[in-house]
């Protein structure tokens, strides 16, 4: 078992530490209480996850240098040159976890930089020593409907870790020898050739070990663990590289979901999923979204686990939504756009509530912060998506009343009552109009008013609907689902700032990886 160091922060000077914890009197309302029968010798007061409260009010909490990372990638037909430049940017990430962050004592509202060893450094970090990474494919197919596009159109590849060796649907058009006819193969030189073009070469999931991290986080599989940086970089590319033709309708909060949560990736004695043992109790967990278009997560009642009773309705089915003959939708044959041309919440809209994945008022207990039990500071949500090149900012922060609309007064986590003709929208220099609100129909083209179109690119008025200039569309359910990781009081009734969202179309992934690395290394504290 490796020794756990303990960080002691006086209560009156936690400026740095407000969105993790609260005073004492919040820890309680989030349902702590001391271990039963636990030795209180020096009259402190121990909570189950190894926090301690010292007979003085200060706060002992243990940091952690363990996170499990989720990355959810789209692999539509249009993220090839996204999936690039996720592939080639995951260095980027690695490298600011892997260092370790310092405030400044003498600036204490300075950004988090890199730790120099001055006396002016104040550590808010341990560097990485261990870390899991898994990937899972947007594709959850179209239950009941044969959709072009949609293999397996029952289970898509259902949440399994690396779906190149156990999703379902990826058997049929594995990246460089697919078996659908009209499938796409990838180019060479897309994966590396250390990938060796072989479906089984590794496990559900890849860890690295620093060289200064004990034995205990090894794993005996080939391909599944290593101390060398690089090798896990070529490691991570081999995963991530899903390429393009996977499901055009995609359901990226659903299969972090069906991930996590319904496959149950819980490292627990005993346990079987196909997912085990991605998850462990005292690592920070972050789930990394990659997608262009919006999130279709529908209502499948085959997978409902409970959510509809824990609310008090009953499971309405969605999947309907992929019968191009059925008219109760908001488009009458495209079911692509019956994604966006919807009123949030209305009889029209097939998705699950948000709740089922970030809940404010706790009615569901099997959310993405149910994960970490007493927690929820180290669950951290970042999304690479469809919103504008420039991200609103307001007070520092991302405006997420600018990107979502104008919520309902006294209600800010009520995302069906926002009014999102208020949200964002205009042109993005030369490269066009954009949009962030919903059903924001283009009164030429068969889609909605993109969120933002490639950084660099230049808008044809001649041909506004020219295929070939690349834009994502407005993921609003995505944008949300980050505000509330960023806003909820949800970590001892402090918000949890945890949320985190850019935009898809810049030329270069890397600035967006190093800001989702800073937040993930927040939280290792």
């Amino acid at each position: 078992m490796r020794t756990r160091s303990i960080h002691r922060l006086p209560l009156l000077a936690l400026s740095l530490f407000a969105s993790h914890c609260g005073a004492r009197s919040d820890l309680r309302v989030q349902g702590f209480a001391p271990v039963p029968g636990a030795p209180l010798t020096d009259g402190a007061t121990p909570l189950p996850d190894g926090t301690v409260i010292g007979p003085d009010g200060s706060i002992e909490t243990p940091g952690t240098d363990r996170v499990d990372m989720l990355v959810v990638v789209d692999n539509s037909g249009s993220m090839a040159e996204v999936q690039s430049q996720l592939m080639l940017k995951f260095e980027t990430l690695l490298e600011t976890l892997r260092v370790p962050l310092c405030s400044s004592r003498s600036d204490p509202n300075a950004a988090p930089r890199a730790c120099t060893g001055s006396a002016d450094d104040v550590p808010l970090n341990r560097p990485l020593l261990d870390l899991h990474i898994g990937v899972v494919s947007t594709d959850l197919g179209t239950p009941g409907f044969m959709v072009p596009g949609c293999d397996d159109s029952e289970r898509g590849d259902n949440g399994h870790l690396n779906p190149i060796r156990f999703g379902p649907a990826l058997q049929t058009h594995l990246p460089w020898a697919p078996s659908r006819p009209n499938a796409v193969t990838a180019p060479v030189g897309f994966r590396p050739a250390a990938c060796n073009n072989d479906p089984n070469q590794f496990p559900s999931f890849i860890t690295f070990c620093s060289d200064t991290a004990d034995a205990s986080c090894d794993r005996p599989e080939p391909f599944s663990s290593t101390r060398n940086p690089s090798t896990l970089s070529s490691w991570f590319r081999c995963n991530s590289g899903l390429f393009i033709n996977g499901c055009g309708l995609e359901q990226p909060l659903e299969a972090a979901w069906r991930a996590l949560v319904e496959l149950d990736a819980r490292a627990t004695p005993g346990n079987s999923s196909p997912n085990a043992g991605f998850l462990r109790d005292d690592a920070v967990l972050a789930i990394v979204v990659i997608s262009d278009e919006e999130d279709g997560s529908v209502r499948n009642c085959a997978h409902d686990e409970g959510f509809s009773a824990a609310r008090g309705e009953r499971c309405n089915d969605g999947t309907d939504v992929y019968n191009t003959a059925s008219p109760e939708w908001a488009h009458p044959t495209n079911p692509d756009l019956r994604f966006y041309l919807y009123t949030p919440g209305d009889p029209r809209d097939p998705n699950w509530s948000l709740d089922r994945y970030a809940s404010p008022d706790r009615r569901w207990s099997r959310d993405f912060w149910s994960l970490k039990p007493g927690r929820p500071d180290r669950v951290v949500f970042g999304a690479i998506t469809g919103v504008p090149l420039d991200v609103p900012r307001r007070a520092g922060q991302t405006d997420y009343d600018a990107l979502l609309g104008a919520p309902r007064a006294g209600a800010p986590d009520d995302f069906n009552a926002r009014d999102s003709s208020t949200a964002i929208s205009g042109t993005q220099a030369a490269a066009g109009p954009f949009s962030m609100r919903q059903a924001n129909m283009s009164p030429v083209c068969s889609h909605v008013v993109p969120a933002c179109r490639r950084q660099g690119s230049t808008f044809e008025p001649e041909r506004p609907c020219n295929n070939a200039q690349y834009q994502a569309f407005p993921s609003r359910r995505i944008v949300e689902v980050a505000r509330r990781f960023q806003e909820s009081r949800r970590c001892f009734g402090q918000p949890c700032q945890n949320g985190y969202v850019s935009s898809i179309c810049a030329m270069s992934l890397d600035a967006s990886m190093r800001e989702i690395g800073l937040r993930i290394a927040r939280r290792m504290r």
